[in-house]
């Protein structure tokens, strides 16, 4: 099962988000998150949070279609994110992509970037998915495709850096060292039908970018 989560970060690319909502089988909206899913006159099977940055429309909307709701109370000790994610997780979830997840909030994009870390921790295939970017965390192994006008960039995320090897990339790597705080990993791109990460210690951050 494959769930999506939508925030009330920032999402201007509504085609994409149509898209990332075709692939899934249960949508929460977390908080404002409802209203961008309502720009695409599409309901979720849950909404979830304080209700703190939802519109007035929303609210309306969600009363008058009688979506399931779970308040919270806005003094707590998670984000509606992540509280949103740790229901997928309860509930069996194998795969969850997060959107509207990034934006001017730096401190909330950095945390929500690194609730990857604890859905690959628990099994679960996770990944961001914003206007410009998609992003994986992983210690092993993998694929992707060769997307135009993209780059992949991977940055280690644990004191000990990483030993990686690429191919069918531009910059294809054998075994090599990429400390922590290196920006060595940066805007790469693939040049095969499919570019192939192998981490062979630690791990890190994958962005695929479009710019």
């Amino acid at each position: 099962m494959k769930g999506l989560i939508v925030s009330s970060g920032t999402i201007t690319d509504y085609n994409r988000l149509e898209s990332v909502v075709k692939e899934v089988d249960f949508i929460i909206c977390a908080d404002g998150g409802m209203n961008h899913l309502m720009k695409i006159n599409r309901n979720p099977d849950l909404v979830i949070g304080d209700l703190d940055s939802i519109s007035q429309v929303s609210l309306d909307y969600i009363k008058y279609n009688n979506i399931p709701i779970k308040k919270y109370p806005s003094i707590k000790d998670e984000t509606d994110t992540e509280i949103a994610m740790k229901y997928l997780i309860d509930r069996g979830y194998k795969e969850i992509i997060l959107t509207g997840v990034t934006g001017t909030r730096q401190d909330h994009t950095m945390a929500n970037i690194f609730l990857l870390n604890t859905l690959y921790d628990k099994g679960i295939n996770g990944k961001i998915v914003d206007d410009n970017n998609i992003i994986y965390l992983t210690d092993d192994y993998l694929e992707l495709p060769c997307l135009k006008n993209s780059y992949v960039s991977i940055i280690p995320i644990v004191e000990d850096g990483i030993v990686i090897s690429l191919k069918g990339f531009f910059y294809n790597l054998d075994n090599e060292f990429i400390k922590f705080g290196s920006t060595y990993g940066i805007s790469n791109e693939i040049v095969d039908n499919t570019g192939i990460i192998k981490i062979h210690r630690g791990k890190a951050l994958v962005f695929i970018s479009k710019d």
